[in-house]
């Protein structure tokens, strides 16, 4: 094991040998309680997170804590792994995970929770802020999942993230984005901005493509010069590098807006999106529910109500820009 794909446990356990995947396999069919869920005494989640990133940190804490609260007094314990954004290590934890003894499994990233879907078609799998689990395939539909995988949605619109980008003065007329193609919930994010942007005259989108966290840095450098704004989608990968896009494109004075918070990032300007740490705390009153008993087909996706605008300060008085009343009457400014 290296120190770029790592697990921590929380509260403090021992953290499960690495073994391989038939021995681990035979572990957990000799360790794993076979009581119905609702009747065990305690409970142990595995839990994977693509990426290192504040936000994603964050989210993941408060689906951490709200499970451990709506769980009380059975004790929750979580062994998480970090795969550092790297696909091979997304694939070895998602089988380390399927292997394992532990009575549910959470995932925060759609390429995890697709790799672990892949895996695991049995026990829960507790998908945390994913953009679109049936167009990935591990959902029948949000309100039905008929599978092994619920969770939380973090999908919103485009639409509603450029209109508020537009009136702001001067408006962009190149919107540039980076994101991860081989991102499920990036490939439907991608095209509906596509179409968000068709519906604003005169405005052009300019994409930029990566491969991981490591290639972010390159892919904000080839967005300065040729967009006056740039929009970062929900993309684990592009926030496991948001500082570098804020030094790079915010540090050649172009404004940079997000829809995965990071608003406290040096460079950018605002975000605009869900409240992640919301979004973690229902995820886990999606997860104690399943762990109360309810089958997980039956359990809907957790879904966001609404958007918050947040703008770094900082940013804003080093930029010549004017935002309207109707935003920062409303947002929140830091």
């Amino acid at each position: 094991m290296t120190s770029r794909f790592w697990r921590r446990t929380m509260p403090a356990v021992a953290a499960f040998l690495l073994v391989p995947s038939l021995v681990a396999g035979c572990a957990a069919e000799a360790q794993g309680d076979a009581r119905p869920l609702a009747e065990r005494d305690s409970y142990h989640i595995g839990l994977l997170q693509i990426a290192p990133a504040a936000v994603l940190d964050a989210t993941v804490r408060s689906f951490q804590d709200e499970l451990s609260r709506s769980m009380a007094p059975k004790p929750v314990t979580f062994d998480v792994i970090d795969a550092q954004g790297d696909q091979s290590r997304i694939a070895s934890a998602a089988r380390d995970l399927a292997g394992s003894a532990d009575d549910a499994l959470a995932v925060i990233g759609t390429p995890a929770v697709i790799a672990l879907a892949r895996q695991e078609t049995h026990r829960p799998v507790i998908a945390i802020a994913m953009g679109d689990p049936v167009g990935a395939g591990v959902a029948e539909s949000l309100d039905w999942p008929g599978g092994n995988v619920t969770g939380s949605v973090d999908y919103v619109d485009p639409a509603w993230l450029l209109n508020p980008i537009m009136t702001v003065r001067p408006a962009p007329t190149r919107l540039g984005t980076v994101y991860d193609p081989s991102n499920q919930n990036m490939v439907v994010w991608i095209d509906a901005l596509r179409r968000a942007v068709a519906a604003h005259p005169g405005l052009q989108l300019v994409e930029a493509t990566i491969s991981g966290p490591a290639d972010v840095a390159s892919g904000a450098r080839s967005l300065v010069g040729r967009a006056d704004a740039v929009l970062v989608g929900p993309d684990a990968a592009v926030l496991a590098g948001l500082p570098a896009v804020g030094s790079t494109v915010g540090g050649a004075g172009v404004p940079v807006y997000v829809s995965s918070g990071g608003a406290s990032v040096d460079g950018v300007l605002a975000s605009i999106g869900p409240d992640y740490p919301a979004v973690g705390v229902l995820t886990g009153r999606v997860a104690a529910t399943v762990l109360l008993g309810t089958p997980v087909g039956e359990v809907p996706f957790g879904r966001p109500t609404g958007v918050q605008f947040v703008i770094n300060k900082k940013t804003m008085d080093a930029l010549d820009l004017s935002f309207p009343p109707a935003i920062l009457g409303t947002a929140t400014v830091r």
